[in-house]
């Protein structure tokens, strides 16, 4: 099969003889080349935006395939972390696709295709001013394309270990109409014992835009998801099996100078596990209404100001209905009559929670930039809830813990970013992360765990980035990330935190519709327990993508893993072996 992938990969290294000065006349969108670094990714401070140039360039087929390239960011399939947290809050186009039914608030990437996405801004460390509680970690802004056309594309391919998907997605304007349908399935056999999955997914779009500053947009997705739990390779469930449905339905409307977004995020979970009697289900519904507007006052700048409804409702098999409101308001002051190379920006956020403790958490951003550099410093407070999972769900690997409190995470930063050619730019930031009764697993001797929460924990370190393009064909990226996670009443490191962590990625572009992207990934051993008695290996694993795209046509390949090194996760589970897929996309 390596044999098979090597030749493809050099078929699609071959310049093209036909095609190369005719490429995507019809839709306008030849595949770009490497172009100036400073123009596909910004920085501001804490803040990393990415358009859909460096999108492309990246040939990401996955949401977390772009996100793992920025420092201190790092995605799975249906998660996302920022410097050491989870809580991380994740919006497209205002709705939040954070998954009700999860421990953590997992992500339903599934709900985004990478070939849709417009721009995608990381707010690391911060963003609970305007987006609320559990985003100690940050927030994530995903933004969609306009629909001015009929537009489009449809995706397939296929790999080892029985792997497949296909997605199509349809949208046109009609007048000041918009109109969107789009849907998709991912099926594979896994890599190891009770490792498989089936994924459907479906959604539709109706948009009405009055004009430049009033629209209105309803989106509606529904996600069917069954698989296997294998379990950790000392405590293996070969019986174990999660089955979900998701629902998210939100109704934004643009209406200068007032935003509201209505929105719902309702979810079936049933876990079984046959040989430990597990038969449990969890239904969790969360209802949220959101508005913020903003007006000019004068020399001061700009203020935004805002309120927020959320009710969440939970029913399950082994304990009572539960039902939960928060009222929020916020007000923020962006002050930009000081000095023209001097912003500030400051709020405070209140938080009014029927289960918890109510909050009053302040946020705060001072930014001085010139030409070729600018830098910030910031500050945040956050409180993160505990999930209905966390605190009623049983697994055949998670025991219940309804006594969890709500953790308070105090963040500090200080960033600089400079740019002083064209072809390097980089920038280097330092953190201090500050959680109060953190909510952290813990597992017994026994491979069952539980949510627990610690007294004070703190995440200390930087991370510094490097962007270089010595050749108009090839442009080089690295970051390096340093945190020390500790237990601050133990001295103990916390579990599953790495150390050290360096990711390299290469592009490379010989011709015109041919592009290669070569990614590195380094992680330094982690322990595995809060007792710091088990470990998990450092490893580093090397990926390969590469597209061959002629007219609206691409063809591509994307390997994992590529020199089959045996690894695990921080948590202790088995990580895939070489894996890859090979197939084709077609832009309408």
């Amino acid at each position: 099969m390596r044999t098979l992938l090597i030749c493809l990969f050099i078929l699609l290294m071959q310049p093209p003889t036909i095609f190369a000065d005719e490429q995507s006349t019809a839709t306008g969108e030849e595949h770009p080349p490497i172009t100036d670094h400073r123009s596909p990714i910004t920085e501001n401070g804490d803040t990393i935006i990415i358009t859909a140039e460096e999108i492309r360039a990246m040939q990401a087929h996955k949401m977390a395939d772009i996100l793992n390239h920025v420092p201190g960011v790092n995605a799975g399939t249906s998660s996302v972390s920022i410097r050491g947290s989870v809580k991380v809050k994740v919006f497209v186009d205002g709705r939040p696709i954070n998954d009700p039914t999860s421990s953590h608030g997992s992500i339903k990437w599934d709900l985004v295709s990478p070939d849709e996405v417009e721009r995608i801004e990381i707010l690391r460390g911060k963003g609970g001013l305007r987006y609320g509680q559990d985003a100690s970690g940050g927030v994530i802004l995903i933004t969609t394309r306009k629909v001015q056309r009929l537009t489009g594309n449809v995706k397939a391919y296929g790999g080892n270990y029985g792997t497949g998907y296909g997605y199509a997605n349809l949208q046109t304007s009609v007048g000041r109409w918009v109109f969107g349908v789009n849907g998709g399935f991912e099926s594979t056999d896994g890599y190891k014992v009770n490792n498989d999955q089936e994924r459907w997914q479906g959604g539709v779009r109706l948009g009405y835009n009055r004009d430049a500053k009033r629209s209105i947009t309803f989106i509606g997705d529904y996600l069917d998801d069954e698989r296997g739990l294998s379990g950790l390779p000392e405590h293996p469930t070969p019986f174990s099996r999660k089955s979900t449905d998701n629902t998210s339905l939100s109704l934004q409307a643009n209406w200068s100078p007032v935003t509201s977004t209505t929105y719902y995020n309702g979810g079936n979970n049933y876990n079984t596990d046959v040989t430990r009697g597990i038969d449990q289900t969890l239904r969790v519904a969360e209802w949220g209404e959101d508005l913020v507007t903003s007006m000019a006052t004068g020399d001061w700048g700009e203020l935004s100001v805002g309120g927020a409804f959320r009710q969440g409702l939970a029913s399950g098999s082994d304990f009572d209905d539960q039902q939960e409101e928060t009222y929020s308001m916020f007000a923020a002051q962006t002050v930009s009559g000081l000095d023209d190379h001097i912003s500030l920006t400051a709020g405070l956020r209140a938080n009014i929670n029927s289960a918890f403790d109510d909050a009053v958490n302040p946020e705060a951003k001072l930014t001085y930039k010139r030409k070729h550099w600018r830098t910030t410093a910031a500050y945040s407070r956050t409180n993160n809830t505990p999930s209905f999972r966390q605190r009623y769900n049983q697994t055949s690997s998670t025991n219940p813990n309804p006594d969890l409190i709500m953790e308070t995470a105090d963040n500090y930063s200080v960033s600089l970013f400079v740019a002083p050619w064209d072809i390097l730019s980089g920038s280097v930031s330092f953190f201090y992360n500050r959680l109060s009764d953190r909510i952290t697993y813990v597992t017994g001797d026994d491979g069952i765990g539980q949510y627990q929460n610690f007294g004070l924990v703190t995440y200390t370190g930087g991370d510094m980035a490097l962007t270089w393009k010595p050749h108009e064909t090839i442009k080089v990226k690295g970051s390096y990330t340093y945190m020390e996670a500790v237990d601050e009443e133990t001295d103990l490191w916390l579990a599953c935190k790495a150390k050290h962590k360096v990711k390299l990625d290469a592009y490379w572009q010989p011709a015109k519709p041919i592009s290669i992207v070569l990614t590195g990934n380094y992680a330094s051993k982690v322990y595995r327990n809060s007792a710091n008695t088990k470990t998990v290996p450092a490893y580093t694993v090397v990926g390969l993508r590469a597209e061959y795209a002629f007219d609206r046509f691409s063809l591509f390949t994307d390997i994992d893993n590529l020199f089959d090194k045996t690894y695990y996760y921080a948590d202790g589970l088995l990580a895939p072996p070489f894996t890859w897929v090979a197939g084709i996309n077609w832009k309408i």
